[in-house]
């Protein structure tokens, strides 16, 4: 899918809000409140800055959000027109020039890189360990290979006009939600089903076609946004060579 085409996808997502309990439960369980106090931290794939603000929060420093979607960005800064501390911008993360080498001590990616190609997240990655200190923090999520049933509904949403696909989801989402329910492994609400999960196949790359090393994969969290089941979490630790994979 190419770039512009993702934006507009969520563009549809720029009235969802994460609910700021599971934020902070998810925040909690990947950071201590000492790795985010006082640091600075850039939000890959902001959305509307439910994570973002979820930062600040804790303690960061400042929080730069970025988004391909221009539409989300707009709500973002709507959202959250008198905190100094954060700003947003329309960027693809594929390309961050707009950011200096080791700007920040963290970043975090959450719902985003696996929307792009396999290339395409290799040179996400490789702008993230650029900008990010050595020994500071990427927080990476991918999704897991998925089965039959996950392939076979990725390729009917891809097949599917985007407004019709919308109109679907807008109107029989909630016929799906026991089945998608105890297939993922956990409750989910129906604003979630329709956006983090049918309206997200469209586009998305199920597995990790990046050679990271072990060491740095960690148990996902369970909650209502992601779970070990279906999930991949890294919190890669940068070295001072910035080589953050098996091979180059």
């Amino acid at each position: 899918m190419s770039n512009s085409n993702s934006g507009k996808i969520f563009n549809y997502t720029k009235n969802y809000f994460l609910n700021q309990n599971e934020v902070k439960k998810f925040l909690d369980y990947y950071f201590a409140d000492k790795e985010i106090k006082n640091k600075i931290v850039l939000d890959a794939g902001c959305r509307v800055g439910d994570y973002s603000i979820g930062l600040i929060n804790k303690g960061a420093k400042n929080v730069y959000g970025i988004d391909l979607s221009e539409e989300c960005i707009n709500v973002a800064k709507k959202r959250f027109p008198n905190n100094k501390n954060l700003e947003f911008r329309q960027r693809d993360i594929q390309n961050l020039k707009i950011f200096k080498d080791s700007t920040f001590d963290i970043v975090i990616c959450v719902g985003t890189i696996f929307y792009l190609s396999p290339e395409g997240m290799k040179k996400a990655l490789d702008e993230f360990a650029r900008i990010t200190k050595p020994q500071g923090i990427i927080l990476v999520l991918f999704h897991k290979k998925k089965g039959f049933i996950g392939n076979t509904a990725r390729y009917i949403a891809n097949k599917l006009p985007l407004r019709f696909y919308i109109s679907l989801i807008n109107n029989f989402s909630f016929l799906l939600k026991p089945f998608v329910s105890a297939m993922i492994g956990r409750k989910i609400n129906n604003e979630y089903l329709k956006y983090d999960i049918l309206l997200s196949l469209k586009g998305i790359y199920f597995g990790i076609p990046i050679n990271i090393p072990n060491k740095f994969k960690i148990k996902t969290l369970t909650c209502e946004n992601c779970s070990e089941k279906t999930t991949t979490s890294y919190k890669i630790k940068i070295p001072k060579d910035k080589n953050i994979y098996l091979d180059n």
